[in-house]
């Protein structure tokens, strides 16, 4: 229970900042840090430890398989809805937070090793289909067109696709490395937590039946569909449980600060990121409690 308290008091700390002075572009500026920093980092200490096996890839598989059900669940839902609704929840619902919540909650909660599954989800998964579909969505519904060359080259930009490339083709760092690289791989649970509480915004004006309905699907029925897909392919207990925690992480900020940039129903769009991360601190104990009876 301490380290879950330790992640809970993090995100309070977020929040808390929120009533000082601190610069107004402080969130940016510690995801910055994340990005190009710490998550690098831990890349390359941890994906080297990954065996490619069925379970791997099955880790890997399941955000695809999730997305077409996740969409055509988000078409159900939104047929009475005006396209911006629509939009926003192809965004947030598909996409979740799998590597600022998603590492530190896995830690704690099946332990460090499960991170190299759980970087494989985000990396090859998360990452990917907003690189991908995120950007396909923002253009179908902003603009209307489709730019492929720019999905392409801000994917292969990507510091910590860069460095997950490196990891899988280098392999394990140089001993010499390796302790500098866990000094900063350790940054990556406080600093993320912290910006997450502190970019955390709850507005009103916000469609309940269509959030409850839209939050169930995201912290609950992704993974006991995930847990039903991984069961049948026979999937080693860690990958199972790691894939099952990481497909019901409440949705991703920066997908949520994509949607309320474009005005995709912005309301909405932060009550899941927002009370999403506040309800997934109880759902996941829970699931992850389930797992370990099942």
């Amino acid at each position: 229970m301490e380290p879950f308290a330790f992640i809970i008091g993090l995100l309070l700390l977020g929040v808390l900042l929120q009533r000082t002075d601190a610069p107004v572009d402080l969130a940016k500026s510690l995801n910055f840090f994340v990005i190009y920093v710490s998550l690098p980092a831990t890349i390359l200490l941890q994906v080297p430890k990954i065996h490619m096996d069925m379970s791997a890839l099955g880790v890997v598989l399941i955000p695809w398989l999730l997305l077409p059900i996740t969409v055509a669940i988000v078409m159900v839902l939104t047929k009475n809805h005006p396209p911006e609704v629509r939009a926003a929840l192809l965004l947030v619902l598909p996409l979740g937070n799998t590597s600022f919540v998603g590492i530190p909650i896995v830690q704690t909660l099946l332990g460090d090793a499960a991170i190299p599954y759980v970087l494989m989800y985000d990396q090859f998964g998360t990452f990917l289909i907003l690189s991908l579909y995120g950007s396909a969505v923002l253009a179908r519904y902003e603009t209307g067109h489709i730019h492929k060359r720019l999905i392409l080259k801000k994917l292969f930009l990507f510091p910590p696709f860069l460095m997950l490339l490196v990891a899988m083709i280098w392999g394990e760092m140089p001993s010499r490395m390796i302790p500098y690289l866990q000094i900063l791989s350790a940054t990556l649970v406080p600093v993320a937590l912290v910006s997450v509480g502190y970019s955390l915004r709850i507005r009103g004006g916000i469609d309940y039946p269509l959030f409850t309905k839209a939050l169930m699907v995201k912290l609950m029925v992704m993974p006991l569909i995930a847990f039903g897909i991984l069961f049948a392919m026979g999937t080693e207990p860690l990958a199972l449980k790691t894939a099952v925690l990481e497909s019901g992480m409440p949705s991703m900020i920066t997908a949520g600060a994509l949607a309320i940039a474009a005005g995709f129903a912005p309301a909405l769009s932060a009550a899941l990121v927002g009370y999403g991360i506040i309800i997934a601190l109880v759902t996941l104990p829970i699931i992850a409690y389930l797992l370990e009876r099942l």
